[in-house]
């Protein structure tokens, strides 16, 4: 086999598939060492989003495997960016937990009810309304890894991202708008 990729473009993809499974040790290492410090950020979700990334890549021909030098540049590359999104993507949870946990403390005057009873509250209108959202941020909230979710509900990882996404925006709305105890919607 040449170091070229044939004219459909698949000889590249296996290739750089199976540059990305021989190197899979190292390519987790190295997340390992770039997300360390990195509160929130899962090193599975790093290397799935990679893997992806890349695959996507080579399957619309933005990159062909001519070296493995030259693969593990652009491997590099997409790594470091798929961090700094799950980065970001952490930061903004933090940022949605301090606002709840800013919204639901008191503001000068004694607290009227318990966090805890409140949380409880939101949880069992999930519950109810929503019971598998509930179920997802539960997973999630105890440290559940994506694709243990997936195995878990039976949706697939790319949705459960999306519907958490989507969850996060409406509780955002939420805490923005009446409040923490707010009726979901």
């Amino acid at each position: 086999m040449s170091d070229t990729t044939t004219t459909d473009g698949q000889g590249g993809r296996e290739r750089i598939a199976h540059f990305m499974l021989e190197n899979e040790a190292a390519l987790r290492r190295r997340i390992g060492a770039e997300v360390r410090g990195s509160p929130g950020v899962d090193p599975d979700d790093v290397f799935s989003t990679t893997l992806r990334r890349v695959d996507y890549a080579a399957a619309h021909g933005s990159f062909a495997m001519r070296s493995a030098p030259e693969a593990w540049s652009f491997v590099a590359r997409v790594l470091s960016r798929a961090v700094q999104r799950h980065r970001r993507r952490a930061a903004r949870l933090a940022a949605t937990i301090a606002e709840f946990a800013a919204a639901s403390a008191p503001k000068e005057e004694p607290p009227k009810h318990d966090e805890r009873a409140e949380l409880v509250a939101i949880m069992r209108e999930l519950q109810r309304s929503r019971p598998q959202d509930a179920e997802i941020i539960q997973l999630r909230l105890r440290g559940r890894k994506w694709r243990d979710i997936s195995a878990a509900t039976g949706i697939s990882e790319q949705a459960l991202r999306q519907r958490w996404s989507s969850l996060m925006v409406r509780l955002r709305s939420r805490l923005g708008g009446e409040g923490p105890v707010a009726k979901a919607g």
